[in-house]
Order: C-alpha cells, then sequence, then structure tokens
C-alpha cells in the first residue's frame, strides 16, 4: 500500500495554514508579538482562554489575559491550541455529509485522555499527547469532502478482523486518512513528532517493530493514542462497530512498549476515569 501522501491525495482540498498562523509563526519567539497576534482576533482569544482555563489545565486560579496564557502556558502549547481552534473553523467550510460534530468530540475525548494516560504513566508528553489526539483523525474530514458514502466506507473499515483499517481505506478508495491527516500536518506545519505519529498511527506493529526508528517519543506517543482510542470506544464512536478489532490486534505489542500487562491497563483506565472523573 503506496504511503506517499502527495500521490494518494491528487484532487483532495487540503485546507491552508489561516493567516492568524502565519502571523504567530512570524512573531518568533516575542511573547508581546505573539500575545498581540491572538489578541487581534476576539473570537479566537475568546477560544483560548475558555480552553486554558478548562479543568483539563488543572490551572490554581483562571487567566484573565492573552498575555498571561503566552507567560504560564509557553509558546508552543499555545500556538498548537489556537492551531487546533482554527483547524475546525477551517473544516466547518468543507462540505461533506459526515457527522462532524461527533468527530470532533471523539477527537476531544482522545485528546484529553491521551494527556491523562501520559500523566498516570509520567510519560512527560502531556502536551504532544494532547495536540496528536485532536490531529491525529484529522483526514477523516479532508476525505469525506470528496467521497460522498465515507462514513459507511470508515465503518467497513473498522470492521475488518485483521485491523486493516487503512489497507481496506485505500483498497476502495484510493487513498487513507492517515496519509490525509499527514499532509495536513506539514501544510499547517505542526511538530514533526506530531506529524510522524498521525502518518503511523494505524501502522503500530511496524512502527514499534522497526528498530531503525530512534525516537522513543514517537513509539510512547502513538502507544498511548491506541490505548486512548480504545478507553473512548473509537471504534463505535467512528466505525459504529461493537469490538475494537485493531486494538485486538496490536494491544501486546503497545501494552509491551509501555511496559503494562492487560491487568495493568484496566487499573490505567479505572485511574485515568477517577482523574477526568469519568472517560469523556
Amino acid at each position: 500500500m503506496p504511503d506517499n501522501s502527495e500521490d494518494v491525495l491528487k484532487g483532495v482540498y487540503i485546507p491552508p495554514q489561516p493567516k492568524l498562523v502565519d502571523e504567530i509563526q512570524l512573531a518568533g519567539t516575542n511573547l508581546d508579538d505573539i500575545a498581540a497576534c491572538i489578541r487581534s482576533d476576539p473570537g479566537v482569544s475568546a477560544a483560548v482562554l475558555k480552553t486554558v482555563n478548562s479543568p483539563f489545565f488543572g490551572l490554581k486560579s483562571p487567566l484573565v489575559s492573552i498575555d498571561q496564557a503566552v507567560i504560564l502556558l509557553g509558546i508552543e502549547r499555545v500556538v498548537n491550541i489556537v492551531k487546533s481552534m482554527m483547524l475546525r473553523a477551517s473544516m466547518e467550510e468543507i462540505e461533506t455529509s459526515f457527522n462532524m460534530e461527533n468527530f470532533w468530540e471523539s477527537s476531544s475525548a482522545v485528546a484529553i485522555v491521551s494527556s491523562a494516560i501520559c500523566r498516570q504513566l509520567n510519560l512527560g508528553l502531556t502536551d504532544e499527547a494532547y495536540t496528536l489526539g485532536l490531529f491525529h483523525n484529522v483526514g477523516i474530514p479532508i476525505i469525506a469532502q470528496k467521497v460522498k458514502n465515507y462514513e459507511e466506507i470508515l465503518s467497513e473499515c473498522y470492521s475488518r478482523e485483521d485491523g486493516g483499517i487503512v489497507r481496506e481505506e485505500f483498497r476502495r478508495i484510493g487513498m487513507h486518512h492517515a496519509a490525509a491527516g499527514y499532509r495536513l500536518t506539514r501544510v499547517w506545519k505542526l511538530p514533526k513528532l506530531i506529524s510522524q505519529a498521525v502518518q503511523n498511527h494505524h501502522s503500530v506493529d511496524r512502527l514499534l517493530d522497526d528498530s531503525s526508528i530512534e525516537n522513543p517519543k514517537l513509539k510512547s506517543l502513538v502507544s498511548v493514542l491506541k490505548v486512548s482510542e480504545n478507553m473512548v470506544k473509537l471504534h463505535w464512536r467512528l466505525g459504529g462497530v461493537d469490538k475494537d478489532y485493531e486494538w485486538d490486534n496490536i494491544k501486546i505489542s503497545v501494552l509491551g512498549f509501555l511496559g503494562l500487562s492487560e491487568y495493568d491497563q484496566d487499573d490505567l483506565e479505572d485511574a485515568v476515569s477517577y482523574t477526568l472523573g469519568g472517560i469523556p
């Protein structure tokens, strides 16, 4: 199965990176200039403050200004929050019959749970896990704009007992959402680590077995993502199937890489659920 995103995505519209994000990146590391860019869009400013003051970030007292957010949370974290918001706004302009409300709710749930898992396992990748959770399936609405029965096809992909979701997707339509998502992350200039994780999130066994890939953070991020997807029952939310076939095929490799047993997974899910007040 080819994985060259340029070849498999011919004719598919990839939303360009918004002008506001370009302006933020041009500001470099100047905190005042970055804050000024965000403040220039009242809607984005309000959304950023609402997000950083949510229980997810666990701040002791609410932030009241963008300047505070940039200083306290750091440039990369705030920029990724802005990108995730701008991404949703960009996707709302795409015409598709796909249930986008369900898509965004499931992506948010994966992001929150992924970050919580990182905290529980002391992996130190909470921000990266959150960003990956939001962006990992972004190729789905990109393809849905072109393939009218994509929701039905995706359900059939999740129904494969061998867990070959993108293999079935490529067989049916000649493209797959991991490649589409990877392409968008490059256009939007997300960190390379996030782009690689998006590209490989349905090629887990190959990724974990590849000794030439010496980036443990990439393997950890993708492993956490798959545990999170299973916890939030993404197979049901997106595919409408009762059984997580992909997880059944990769769980030994994923849990083994994270140093967990299946009993540990149950304990981890209980801990995450307790921390979050339930799985989203």
